[in-house]
């Protein structure tokens, strides 16, 4: 398989792309590519597995045409597509200005929705697109514009799955809750500093409160290896939505 992990460098998309890359072919985006590269030397398998890098803000549309191109053609071609490129930037509503909101807006939804325009002329018919969303999709946790974003990412991987159902093509998403990652810690130190019924205040069910990048991945992987399963938005969150 063939696979672009967008958001590559840190985090989830990092322990993605170094779980996929023993197995599977992988081009690692970031916006930066010096960090990109890090993650591919590190992910690179004596078993012979293709790794290249790619570059993109995701905010960008032709660059991330550009991106998933150079993806595409360092890899001989694309099977799945891992969007995992986010931002966070947790503020009260009546503190968050208007470039704030657009910032994450303009990443964690318009931004993938670019990514899947582009990649869906390479990975169908046949292929795989996998979001990384957020329990605060549905929950409403961390702030009001990243909660929107990934609601909005929710309602973009239902409509692609229809619309693209029929190529064969299967769209889902993977909803974390608290994971190990610089991302959370900053989610985690803003939720302190404000009266926000965050992560903090929605249990898990689990002895553990957070889980690893690797178990996120893991899931991301299980999604691209199952042939039927559409239209999911896959919770990754210890129980902290089940009824």
């Amino acid at each position: 398989m063939r696979v672009l992990v967008t958001g590559g460098s840190r985090g989830i998309g990092r322990a993605t792309a170094e779980r996929l890359g023993g197995d599977h072919d992988v081009a690692v985006g970031d916006r930066e590519s010096a960090d990109a590269a890090a993650t591919v030397a590190e992910t690179v398998s004596d078993a012979g597995a293709t790794s290249v890098t790619v570059q993109a803000d995701v905010r960008d549309p032709d660059a991330v045409d550009e991106m998933v191109a150079a993806a595409a053609d360092g890899l001989g071609g694309l099977d799945a597509v891992v969007d995992s490129a986010g931002v966070v930037d947790p503020a009260r509503t009546p503190e968050t200005t208007d470039e704030q909101f657009r910032r994450v807006i303009e990443t964690n939804l318009t931004g993938s929705f670019s990514v899947a325009r582009a990649a869906l002329e390479h990975v169908a018919p046949g292929g795989d697109v996998v979001f990384l969303s957020s329990v605060g999709g549905t929950a409403g946790t961390v702030d009001a514009s990243y909660a929107a974003s990934k609601a909005g990412l929710h309602g973009l991987t239902r409509a692609l799955a229809r619309e693209y159902g029929e190529e064969g093509v299967q769209v889902n998403a993977v909803a974390p809750g608290p994971a190990e990652t610089d991302m959370n810690d900053e989610i985690l130190t803003y939720l302190e500093s404000v009266d926000f019924r965050g992560h903090e205040n929605v249990d898990t069910h689990l002895p553990q409160y957070a889980c690893e990048p690797g178990t996120v991945a893991h899931t991301v992987e299980y999604l691209l290896e199952n042939d039927y399963i559409q239209g999911q938005v896959l919770p990754v969150d210890g129980g902290m939505q089940f009824r």
